[in-house]
């Protein structure tokens, strides 16, 4: 079906929806923090459509029309090299300063640990949405900021006296 990724089997998760990719897709996106991807196949042909994307993973399916879409969650194309590399013994191939540009961590303990997070938290999306409970996520109300101009908040105590005019003539020699 979806094939074997760069990455390995351990970031690939599969998952059988009762509905098609479209409607998973909107779920995703209204509901899951997901961004829509346009059906594209980085990994070539008959190896995923993307539906959705988060934090570098993507949401892929096996066949768009499908009324039963058969979904898989791995890592995006950059992450999957990335952990191919790790795993492959050639992770001394990447600088810290590498690592940070391409992923935001500094070493290659913090890249796993955040992808790992990430792609736990994007599967259980994605299970909920299959499951039929992704419900819109529940949001803080907004702060009450209130705002007096009395108030300046990055100035010292007793910063703005009143001086005389004498003391101003003195100072504009």
């Amino acid at each position: 079906m979806f094939g074997l990724y760069p990455a390995g089997v351990r970031w690939a998760q599969s998952y059988t929806a009762s509905t098609d990719a479209k409607s998973l897709q909107k779920l995703l996106v209204d509901h899951g923090g997901c961004t829509a991807a346009l059906f594209h196949q980085p990994f070539g042909a008959q190896r995923g459509a993307v539906i959705a994307q988060h934090d570098g993973l993507f949401v892929l399916t096996h066949v768009i029309e499908s009324d039963h879409a058969e979904i898989v969650v791995t890592l995006g194309v950059e992450l999957q090299n990335l952990i191919w590399s790790f795993d492959s013994g050639y992770s001394g191939q990447w600088s810290g300063r590498e690592l940070q540009i391409l992923t935001g961590c500094p070493d290659w303990d913090s890249v796993l640990k955040q992808t790992s997070d990430a792609f736990r938290r994007l599967c259980g999306t994605v299970q909920a949405a299959v499951d039929g409970t992704l419900g819109k996520p529940t949001s803080r109300p907004e702060p009450k900021l209130t705002f007096d101009d009395d108030d300046v908040p990055f100035l010292p105590d007793g910063y703005l006296q009143p001086i005389t005019l004498a003391e101003i003539q003195s100072c504009d020699h």
